[in-house]
This record gives structure tokens, sequence and C-alpha cells, in this order.
């Protein structure tokens, strides 16, 4: 498996023999903040993709523009809840509608729908992927819940920026619950609103090796 960070809580997930983007968000305007760092890449360069995973509706993480260009090019499957869905202009059989609590197989992929509590959506959820005896737990936007301790994977995806989800606080306790081996924090210091110190994350993460990546940067396990 191999991430690399575009930034905000979008990566791309190489995973056996598959190339997955989650939450696209490439724009300059995060919800009417500016974006204070850059994503590492446009749409456009965007030439190979199995799936689109989307958390929920909301504009930096949905970015129907983007999602449409790229599904149009690569002929990816977005699969996300009904919200995100009636967003976009694109063919429904290229449309994955997900619940919570759903699991399911699509080119080997074993797709798992998580709970996620993020009462300002309409339907938030994350996902834990699974391929050739390797996952990912993908959190969305979320606040810390109590049966994130039933969640296990090789990587987690967190956010920590603290506004409307967790904070590096709530991430690392929710983190030390989790049984998982790599936590990479996401969702920070796009702009003003969610500015944390990710080494107070990293400080407080007991049970997992911490992975701090910078748009561009790359992971491989």
């Amino acid at each position: 498996m191999k991430l690399t960070y575009v930034g905000h809580s979008c990566f791309k997930i190489e995973l056996g023999g598959l190339v997955i983007y989650t939450d696209p968000f490439f724009s300059n305007d995060a919800n009417g903040r500016p974006r204070l760092v850059p994503a590492a890449m446009t749409p456009g360069e965007i030439r190979e993709c199995d799936f689109l995973f989307v958390s929920h509706e909301h504009t930096d993480h949905c970015d129907v523009p983007a999602i449409e260009e790229i599904a149009e090019r690569t002929h990816a499957q977005v699969v996300a809840p009904r919200p995100v869905l009636a967003k976009l202009g694109m063919s429904e059989r290229r449309k994955v509608d997900v619940k919570e609590g759903d699991r399911f197989e699509i080119k080997g992929l074993t797709i798992e729908i998580i709970k996620a509590v993020h009462p300002q959506s309409a339907y938030p959820v994350g996902f834990k992927l699974s391929k050739g005896g390797q996952s990912v737990y993908f959190a969305g936007d979320t606040y810390e819940y109590r049966d994130m301790k039933d969640i296990s994977a090789d990587i987690a995806l967190l956010p920590i920026g603290g506004s409307y989800t967790m904070d590096t606080f709530a991430a690392s306790t929710a983190c030390n619950e989790m049984n998982v081996k790599y936590a990479v924090p996401m969702h920070y210091n796009t702009h003003d609103r969610i500015t944390q110190d990710v080494s107070e994350f990293k400080r407080d993460v007991k049970k997992a090796k911490v992975i701090v990546m910078e748009p561009g940067d790359e992971f491989e396990l």
C-alpha cells in the first residue's frame, strides 16, 4: 500500500493494484476561507483512478467539478452517501450509494462503511478499505465516539483540525483506543479555523506510529 498526501483530507491510495482517492478537494477556497496550503496536484493531473471515496457533502471534501472531471476521464466509480451523489451530474452507473454498516466488495476491494459523527453534515461516513491483506481506515470528518475502539486497520487517516472534527487530543485518544499500526493526521492547517500543532498529536499517540505528511509526501507500507 502506498499513500500520497494531496492535502486537507485528500489522499491517493494505491492498494492491491487499485488507485483510490479520498475526499477530493483542490479549490483554493475552503468553505469561504482562503486555503493556506495548496493541493499537491490538480484534477487534470489525475490520469488513473478506480475509485473516488467521498465521506460527506461539504465542499472541502466534495469538490464537485473535480470529481466529475476525474470520473469522466478515468471512469472511476464514486462511492459515497446519497447527499454527495445527489450533487454530482454524472452517470448513475458510476455512483455507488452507501450507508453506515454496509460491507461489500468491488474489484477485489472490501469496502466497509464506518460511522462518522459530524452533525453539520446530512449523512457523514468513514470508510475501511481492505485488499491483499492490507487495510486503511479513512475517518472523513468525525468527532471521537465510543465505538471507535472496535476499528482495526494497518493505517488510520484521522482529522485533527478541531473545528467540527476531533482536535489533537480527541484524535490521539481515539487512536489509542483503536487497533491500528500507523496513524496519519489530516484536515488541519488548511485554513485558519483548523490550525493545530501536529506535534501534540504525535506526542500523545502511544499505540501507533504517527506519520506526519505534507502535501506531496508519500508513505509506503
